[in-house]
């Protein structure tokens, strides 16, 4: 694992199928090897940091990208339009999306742990408090 932190700081909708996920800016001149990146198709909850987790495998093992609260309605947004989301591995000069490639399956991971944590203790009442909170919308669609 890399000792870079693979936050998203902006997510932008390309059109109505697709969500661009970038990362700070300083980021893109440390990636290495994304080529190689492959997604694993599986989503976390950090309730420690309040952070969603995509686990991405790389030749030097597991990275996690982290979804912020901060961005959480617009995740909300974006999975009730059912948009793919798309993580951004390089940008021109720009700073427009050079390279990307799909989250596999974020949409339906996202979707199963937000009902799951509806509710549920388990993850904390302040945690099943905020995912309400943040996810109204994916919450109101599966009711």
């Amino acid at each position: 694992m890399s000792n870079l932190h693979f936050i998203i700081e902006k997510l932008e909708e390309k059109n109505n199928m697709l969500c661009l996920c970038y990362f700070k800016p300083d980021v893109y001149n440390s990636l290495q090897e994304v080529e190689e990146w492959q997604p694993e198709k599986r989503l976390l909850m950090d309730s420690d940091k309040k952070q969603l987790v995509y686990i991405i495998d790389t030749p030097s093992g597991w990275e996690y990208i982290r979804f912020p609260i901060e961005l959480w309605k617009t995740v909300d947004q974006a999975l009730v339009k059912e948009q793919d989301f798309l993580l951004v591995t390089s940008v021109t000069e720009s700073g427009e999306a050079h390279k990307s490639f799909i989250l596999k399956d974020f949409r339906k991971e996202a979707v199963d742990l937000i009902l799951n944590m509806r509710n549920n203790a388990n993850y904390g009442e302040d945690m099943s408090e905020l995912v309400e909170e943040h996810f109204e919308q994916v919450l109101n669609n599966h009711t």
